[in-house]
């Protein structure tokens, strides 16, 4: 791997992959949206082609010379005006992303699915790579988007294409600019006299281990086969006490039953739909989907991958270091030392 495309670089993980790949020595263009300030990439020593996944032209000029493409642009929304448009990034964007690289005779193509293909089976069950797809019920458009661009990405690999898959699961660390729900939450933990959260295991994994599982799935995944990229399964509550732990504070946490969370979802989503026309904190799909959990088994890429995950703890700290330094949080952090 010499020279490699990233789409979605500018995003959280994405970035953090630019940054995986630089370390090996790698030539990197990035695909960056037009008008994209891209603060994760500021300084960093990268070709930028601006364009969108959606536009065939942009593509095939992001396609030169390149040797590997690392497919992440994606629209991660709970909630959004036109989910029209989340489907066409997701699902029609990735099928055009592999028929240009395709046509641009690209060596391998690494296509970022999500946990959300394979998890959601009951909180007692982690998912593995075998597992079906078990959030369509939910109403997710995320979930069934991720799903079908997975869908795309196996066929093209059924029909000879050189394509990998990895499925992240929760990323937790800097860099994360959105932030994610999972960002937004140990903010709000850090903040917060009291904390309640929802009942509910999801898996998450450090940022950087996520980047550099995309790093060893190009070297040494097998074509067509799906890599979960994650580290351990915790409740929101255990999230909420490394949070805590963090910041070095005391708070109450309290676990709240998802059928409560549910009726104040469906309240505020109405009220988004109707009136505000603005994202709402939790939407009844998200709310189905914790029901199930999001646990997963990742052994597969640490034994096939050689995926060595970073200790947890300190991606909660690095996160809230850097909400520190962005000036979204006024308390101390406490990072601990690279250890467990």
């Amino acid at each position: 791997m010499k020279r490699a495309l990233v789409t979605g670089a500018s995003g959280f993980i994405g970035a953090h992959v630019v940054a995986a790949l630089l370390r090996e020595d790698v030539e990197v263009r990035a695909l960056v949206l037009p008008g994209d300030p891209a603060p994760n990439l500021a300084g960093l020593p990268i070709e930028r082609v601006h364009g969108d996944v959606t536009d065939a032209a942009a593509l095939a000029r992001a396609m030169v010379g390149v040797d590997t493409v690392f497919h992440l642009a994606a629209i991660y929304a709970l909630w959004l005006r036109d989910p029209a448009r989340m489907r066409a990034v997701n699902v029609e964007g990735t099928r055009a992303v592999l028929e240009a690289a395709a046509r641009a005779s690209v060596a391998r193509v690494v296509h970022t699915s999500s946990i959300a293909r394979f998890g959601g089976q009951g909180l007692g069950v982690r998912a593995t790579e075998h597992s079906a797809f078990a959030l369509g019920d939910t109403g997710d458009a995320y979930a069934q988007s991720k799903a079908d661009a997975h869908a795309v990405a196996e066929a093209a690999a059924a029909r000879g294409q050189d394509v990998v898959l990895v499925a992240p699961t929760g990323p937790i660390g800097p860099g994360d600019v959105g932030p994610t729900p999972t960002g937004r939450l140990l903010l709000l933990c850090a903040k917060l006299p009291v904390v309640a959260v929802p009942r509910s295991i999801s898996n998450f994994a450090d940022v950087r281990t996520i980047a550099q599982g995309h790093v060893l799935a190009a070297r040494h995944g097998r074509a067509g086969r799906s890599y979960l990229l994650g580290d351990c399964d915790l409740s929101f509550a255990q999230i909420a006490e490394l949070a805590l732990a963090a910041v070095g504070r005391s708070a109450p946490v309290y676990e709240v039953p998802t059928r409560w969370v549910g009726l104040a979802a469906r309240a505020m989503t109405a009220w988004a739909d109707r009136v505000s026309h603005r994202a709402p904190p939790v939407t009844p799909a998200a709310v189905a989907m914790a029901a199930r959990g999001l646990a997963a088994d990742c052994s597969r890429a640490r034994d096939e991958l050689g995926l060595r995950p970073l200790p947890i703890e300190r991606a909660v700290a690095d996160a809230l270091e850097d909400f520190r330094r962005r000036g979204l949080l006024r308390r101390s952090v406490q990072v601990p030392a690279r250890g467990r």
